[in-house]
């Protein structure tokens, strides 16, 4: 296991978005390269090849067991594929023990998302490792680790009944000691999955997979995507449920219209203070109050217990699992000039629906939320693109959503009221919704988006876990055709050389990172900015 470090080095700052304290994530310790890592293969001399983590998996939750209300009865796929078609009926399921009161803990899958062509370097070997030791073995089962690998030369046989055969793609895809959580798909799965949706590829249909994935391994309560390109400075399991636990805290009152802000607690003040804001601005405007739906969808969420938010007193919804937990706002893209704000497959002519997205398609989505982006497009042929479709089904279903403001660092000089009115602009209802929307696709703002610490393209977070790693600078790096010393930020470039022998390692807080595509020294061809 990891450890860590009380308290955190000297000038380090504070997150400039998000909070330690709202979201109750310990941000008083830190961790340096090696008591992160070491135990998980930079430091610990053990014999990797001869590791089967999904077998450790199954153990632990076999050892478990009653700590969960149901188990399969059947095991798990053997041939390690997606059904070339969606089952004919739901998985049986058993008691594990007799009803009592005793309070059952939930279950959720870590979905890793990998692709054939990737490498597998060394640090993401360990990252993988770490996820299975913090999340499934070190909570006695309550994760599950997967790896949901999509084959990408169709020539590869993944559904062969030749289990030599299939030993031989697992060897050529996947570390061994990894054999046995894999889980592969190809174009062909997803095409005959969802028939009636022409789209399929990865980026515009990336929820495709996982939907499912949550059809044929049915005994889990939630399902959590995570990227590959994504690192946890801190113990992920404490990162999650601080998420999930800060996620069943919010209440249902003006939720839609908080999740659309970056939360900057220079500009905002406490959270308790930000809830105030909302609440005095949002007088006498639309608050989304129980579904927004379209005449195709019949809601399942819960109705409101009263007619209008203004008879709530913040109760409806404190203390109710969130069907969606995202690490970015959600925000409304309708009249925005967001690039895929109108990308809808199979909706009538003439409907503008109701809709939200939220970057970054790593997030936590129900079991009941995925049954209804299944359905949706397999029966009625309805598909969105890929960062719209869990938040818009939400929207129409009536089901809880919420952003969580992890602590995000911005690699700048910019101050809180700067950035507060870049990024949230608009009315109080409609908040980065209209012409104005930090999230436009117009690159207006990408000298801001690069240097954060979790984005969809962003230099900042690379820069700051090579640094971490004990990397060198890279002097010739161009991001947005500008070098580090640029006028409008990377401060933490300032200075230049690490030295570790005079300051000893970086020891960073807990922070989630993305996006990483070189965690060699040598620096390979992808980019986490496209060029």
């Amino acid at each position: 296991m990891m450890s860590v470090y009380p308290g955190i080095q000297k000038d380090f700052p504070s997150p400039m978005l998000g909070s330690y304290s709202a979201t109750g994530i310990d941000g008083y310790v830190c961790a340096d390269r090696f008591s992160r890592l070491g135990a998980y293969g930079s430091a610990s001399g053990v014999n990797w090849n001869e590791t089967n983590w999904g077998s450790l998996q199954a153990q632990c939750f076999e050892r478990n067991a009653g700590r969960y209300p149901q188990t399969q009865t059947d095991s798990r796929p053997v041939d390690s594929t997606l059904p070339h078609h969606p089952p004919l009926s739901t998985r049986a399921f058993r008691n594990q023990a007799p009803p009592s009161s005793l309070q059952h803990k939930t279950r959720s899958a870590i979905i890793l998302r990998a692709r054939s062509d990737m490498e597998w370097t060394e640090n993401l070997k360990q990252n993988v490792r770490l996820l299975i030791m913090e999340l499934s073995l070190h909570s006695g089962a309550e994760y599950e680790v997967f790896i949901l690998l999509h084959v990408k030369d169709e020539r590869i046989p993944i559904y062969t009944k030749d289990p030599q055969v299939m030993n031989n793609i697992k060897a050529q895809l996947v570390p061994a000691e990894f054999h046995d959580m894999v889980v592969f798909f190809n174009d062909h799965t997803l095409a005959s999955w969802y028939r009636k949706v022409e789209e399929h590829s990865p980026g515009l249909q990336d929820w495709q997979p996982l939907q499912a994935f949550s059809r044929v391994f049915q005994d889990f309560d939630y399902y959590w995507q995570v990227d590959m390109s994504s690192r946890f400075t801190g113990h992920t399991y404490h990162f999650l449920e601080k998420s999930a636990e800060f996620a069943k805290r919010q209440p249902r009152k003006y939720l839609w219209e908080r999740n659309a802000y970056f939360y900057i607690p220079g500009t905002h003040g406490t959270w308790k203070n930000f809830l105030r804001r909302i609440q005095s601005s949002m007088k006498g405007r639309m608050s989304v109050w129980g579904p927004k739906s379209i005449p195709q969808v019949n809601p399942v969420g819960p109705s409101p217990p009263v007619a209008s938010p203004d008879d709530d007193d913040y109760e409806w919804g404190v203390g109710e699992e969130a069907d969606l937990i995202t690490f970015l706002p959600i925000f409304d893209p309708t009249n925005t000039d967001w690039l895929f704000g109108d990308h809808f497959w199979g909706i009538p002519k003439g409907l503008n629906p109701p809709r939200a997205a939220s970057v970054v398609a790593m997030a936590r989505v129900s079991k009941n939320l995925f049954h209804q982006m299944h359905d949706l497009q397999a029966q009625q042929g309805i598909g969105i693109f890929t960062e719209m479709t869990a938040p818009t089904l939400a929207l129409w279903h009536g089901l809880k959503a919420v952003y969580v403001p992890h602590p995000l660092y911005v690699d700048g000089k910019w101050t809180p009221k700067e950035l507060g009115r870049i990024m949230n602009p608009g009315e109080p209802d409609k908040i980065n919704g209209g012409e104005n929307s930090f999230w436009n696709w117009d690159h207006r703002w990408d000298h801001i988006l690069y240097r954060m610490t979790y984005m969809f393209t962003t230099q900042t977070a690379e820069d700051f876990y090579r640094r971490w790693l004990g990397y060198p600078m890279d002097p010739k790096q161009y991001t947005d055709g500008l070098r580090h010393q640029d006028e409008q930020g990377r401060s933490w470039f300032d200075s230049g050389d690490l030295r570790e022998d005079l300051y000893g390692p970086l020891c960073f807080p807990s922070m989630l990172l993305h996006t990483i595509k070189n965690t060699n020294e040598k620096k390979g061809p992808n980019m986490p900015v496209p060029l």
